[in-house]
C-alpha cells in the first residue's frame, strides 16, 4: 500500500451577553467614573446652539485620568497614543419611535465574534472578506453597545444569556469587562494557569494587579471586534515594565499572557523577548522548584496549584514557540525541575485540589502497581517534553535511522500508554478536553518535525508558506518510505482534530501553525498526485484546514497570514493540475472519467477559486 492510500474522507457561537450589571472589581471600567461621560459647553458665539463634546478621550477614561479635552489631548500626545473621543449616551431614552421599527430583534447568537463573511461596519465602511473586522480596523475601532446589551461578570453560562446589539458609532462603556469575559470564555480553557475566575475576582478585591488586568484586557480584546487591541497591547507592555512593579510570580503570569497575545498578533520578536524575560524571572524566583508553590501559596491549595500551573505553562509555551517557529531554542527543556504535576481542570475550577504527583511517578506508571490518575494537563506536559527530545536532534550533525527510531519510540509510547479514560477527547460533561486536545496536537506536530528530513517528500511546492516557520528544504526520493507514511498519517490526524465538536476559536492560537504544518504535508503529496483523479479525499482535508484557519483569522492575525499562504499554494496546484488534465496528459483515463471528475472537482474546489482579495488582505496583515 503506498502512502497516498492512507488518505480517507472525514455552531453558531454560543457566547452572548446579557443584561445583568458588571460586578465590582472585575475591571477598571466598572467604576462609574470610567464610563462615557460628557459635558455641554457654549458654542463659539452666544447665539449658537449648545453642542455636546466629550469630557475625556478613551485612553484617559480607561485609566480614570483627567483629560484636558484637546485633540489630541496632552496625555495622548506625550505618550504617542491614539486620541479618540466618543459621544455620550447620558440621558439616552432609547430609539425614537420612528426608528424602533428598524431595530433588529435580538437573537440567541453572540456577536463577540462575527461569523466569517458577515459584514462588519466600521466608520461607515462594510467589510465582508472572511474576517470579522480587518485587523487594522479592529485594533483601533470603537463601536458602541446599545442600552439593551450590558456586560455581566456574574453569568454562569454565557451561552444562555441574552444577545447583544451593537451600534457601530459608539464604544461600549463596559468594553474592559467584555474583554475580561472573552478571555475567560475563549482563551482561558486552552491556557488555564491563572486562578479560576471566581478565585481570581476574589483575589483582585484584596490585591491590585494592574499588569495582569492589562494583559487580560489585551488578549480578551482579540475576541471582541469593537476593542482597541493595539491600545490594550501597549497598556499591557507598559504595565509589566512599570517602574516599581514587583518582581513576583504575578508579573510572570502577566508577561506570559502578553507574550502569547503578541505572538498571535504577528509581533513574534517582541513576544519572544518578553517570554525570555518571563523565564528568567521565573528561574530567579525559583518557580521551577517544588518549594515555591508551598512558600507562596498563602496556605491556599488553589493558589499553590496556580503557581505549579504557571511554571508548566511557561514550559509548554517555550516549547510551542520554539517548535512551530523554529527560530529559538527550547530553553526550559534543559531545566531540572521537581514541580508537581497539575490536577484535572474540573478539580482546579472547583478549588478542591487533590494530592499532587510527580513527573517521575508518571514516567514509572507502567511499571508500578500504584493506581494514580494523572491529569490531561500532565499528559500535555509529557507530550511537550518529547518535543524537546526531538528538537535536540537538530543540534546533531548526523542523525541516523537508529536515533530517529529511538525518538519515535517516545511518541508512539505516549499514545499507546494513555489510560482508557484519556482515549477520548470528550469529558464527562460532554465537552472537548482541551488539555488532551493540545497534547495530541503536540504529538502529531512533533511526529511531522521528526520525520521531515527523512521522508523523501518534496516540500518545494509549498515553499511560499513561511508565515509560521521558514521554508525547510528537503531531498525528495523516488518512492515514499516509512517516514513519509508517518508524516502523512500525522497530517491527517491534525485535520481530524479540527472536526472535534467544539468552537475552534477556543483552541490555542498555536493550533494555527500546527494546521499549517499539516497543510504543507498535504500540499506536497497532492502536488504529485494524478490531476483530478483519486485526490478528492486530500482536497477535502485541505479545505478543512483552510476553513479552520479562516475561522481562527477572526481572532488571530497570524492565522490570516497562514490562511492566505496555504490557500494561495492550493490554488496554484489546482490550476496546474486542471491545465495538465485539459491538454490530455492523462490518456489512460476515459473522457467520461475526466469530465466527471472535472465537474466534481470544480464543486469541491470552489472555495479555492474565490477572488484573491481576501488572500492579499491576509498577506498584508
Amino acid at each position: 500500500m503506498d502512502a497516498f492510500s492512507t488518505y480517507s474522507s472525514q455552531n453558531s457561537l454560543p457566547l452572548a451577553m446579557g443584561d445583568s450589571s458588571p460586578s465590582q472589581g472585575a475591571s477598571d471600567s466598572s467604576n462609574p467614573a470610567s464610563r462615557g461621560n460628557s459635558i455641554s459647553i457654549p458654542g463659539p458665539t452666544p447665539d449658537t446652539n449648545r453642542v455636546t463634546v466629550p469630557s475625556a478621550c478613551v485612553a484617559c477614561r480607561s485609566k480614570h485620568l483627567k483629560c484636558d479635552g484637546l485633540s489630541p489631548c496632552s496625555r495622548c500626545s506625550s505618550n504617542s497614543f491614539e486620541c479618540v473621543y466618543v459621544k455620550s449616551r447620558r440621558g439616552f431614552k432609547g430609539p425614537r419611535k420612528k426608528d424602533k421599527e428598524n431595530v433588529s430583534p435580538q437573537t440567541d447568537s453572540c456577536d463577540l465574534l462575527r461569523r466569517p463573511g458577515q459584514a462588519a461596519s466600521v466608520n461607515g465602511s462594510t467589510f465582508s472578506n472572511g474576517l470579522a473586522t480587518p485587523p487594522e480596523q479592529r485594533r483601533l475601532s470603537h463601536p458602541h453597545v446599545t442600552p439593551e446589551g450590558s456586560f455581566s461578570l456574574h453569568g454562569q453560562d454565557l451561552a444562555a444569556l441574552g444577545a447583544i446589539q451593537f451600534n457601530p458609532e459608539f464604544p461600549p462603556s463596559d468594553l474592559p469587562e467584555r474583554c475580561f469575559e472573552a478571555y475567560y470564555y475563549y482563551f482561558y480553557p486552552s491556557h488555564p494557569f491563572l486562578l479560576p475566575k471566581p478565585h481570581f475576582l476574589k483575589l483582585r478585591q484584596q490585591k491590585s494587579m494592574p499588569h495582569i488586568d492589562a494583559a487580560i484586557r489585551f488578549v480578551g480584546s482579540l475576541y471582541v471586534p469593537q476593542a482597541p487591541t493595539e491600545l490594550y497591547a501597549q497598556e499591557a507592555e507598559r504595565a509589566i515594565y512599570q517602574i516599581g512593579a514587583a518582581r513576583d510570580a504575578f508579573r510572570v503570569q502577566a508577561m506570559l499572557i502578553t507574550a502569547i497575545g503578541l505572538d498571535g498578533n504577528l509581533q513574534r520578536e517582541r513576544a519572544l523577548q518578553i517570554l525570555t524575560e518571563a523565564e528568567n524571572l521565573a528561574m530567579e524566583l525559583g518557580m521551577h522548584t517544588r518549594d515555591f508553590s508551598l512558600m507562596n501559596g498563602a496556605e491556599q491549595k488553589v493558589l499553590e496549584e496556580c503557581w505549579r500551573r504557571t511554571w508548566w505553562e511557561l514550559f509548554i509555551i517555550d516549547g510551542m514557540i520554539a517548535a512551530v517557529h523554529q527560530q529559538s531554542s527550547f530553553r526550559l527543556s534543559e531545566v531540572v525541575t521537581d514541580v508537581p504535576l497539575p490536577c484535572e481542570e474540573n478539580e482546579y475550577a472547583s478549588g478542591h485540589i487533590p494530592a499532587s504527583h510527580s513527573l517521575q511517578e508518571l514516567d514509572d506508571d507502567c511499571f508500578t502497581a500504584d493506581d494514580f490518575a494523572f491529569s490531561s494537563f500532565a499528559y500535555r506536559i509529557t507530550a511537550m517534553r518529547n518535543t524537546g527530545r526531538v528538537m535536540k536532534l537538530g543540534d546533531l550533525r548526523f542523525v541516523d535511522e537508529a536515533t530517529v527510531d529511538r525518538a519515535d519510540a517516545y511518541l508512539v509510547n505516549w499514545k499507546m500508554h494513555l489510560p482508557a479514560t484519556k482515549k477520548t477527547f470528550i469529558t464527562n460533561d460532554r465537552k472537548v478536553d482541551e488539555m488532551l486536545f493540545q497534547a495530541h496536537m503536540i504529538v502529531e506536530a512533533t511526529t511531522i518535525l521528526l520525520h521531515r528530513d527523512h521522508s523523501q517528500l518534496d516540500f518545494s511546492p509549498a515553499k511560499e508558506i513561511t508565515s509560521c516557520a521558514p521554508y525547510h528544504a528537503s531531498s525528495p526520493g523516488e518512492q515514499y518510505n516509512t517516514h513519509a507514511a508517518k508524516m502523512i498519517q500525522s497530517a491527517q490526524n491534525v485535520s481530524r482534530l479540527i472536526s472535534l465538536p467544539t468552537e475552534i476559536t477556543k483552541h490555542s492560537m498555536f493550533f494555527t501553525c500546527v494546521i499549517t504544518l499539516a497543510s504543507v504535508v498535504h500540499l506536497s503529496v497532492w502536488s504529485v498526485m494524478m490531476p483530478l483523479i483519486q485526490d478528492t479525499d486530500i482536497k477535502e482535508q485541505l479545505k478543512l484546514n483552510i476553513g479552520a484557519m479562516k475561522d481562527l483569522w477572526r481572532v488571530w492575525p497570524s492565522a490570516g497570514k497562514a490562511f492566505g499562504e496555504v490557500k494561495g499554494v492550493a490554488q496554484d496546484i489546482y490550476t496546474a493540475k486542471k491545465q495538465a488534465a485539459q491538454v490530455g496528459m492523462w490518456d489512460n483515463f476515459t473522457p467520461d472519467e475526466i469530465i466527471r471528475n472535472m465537474i466534481e472537482d470544480d464543486r469541491i474546489m470552489e472555495e479555492f477559486q474565490e477572488p484573491h482579495s481576501d488572500v492579499q488582505l491576509a498577506l498584508r496583515v
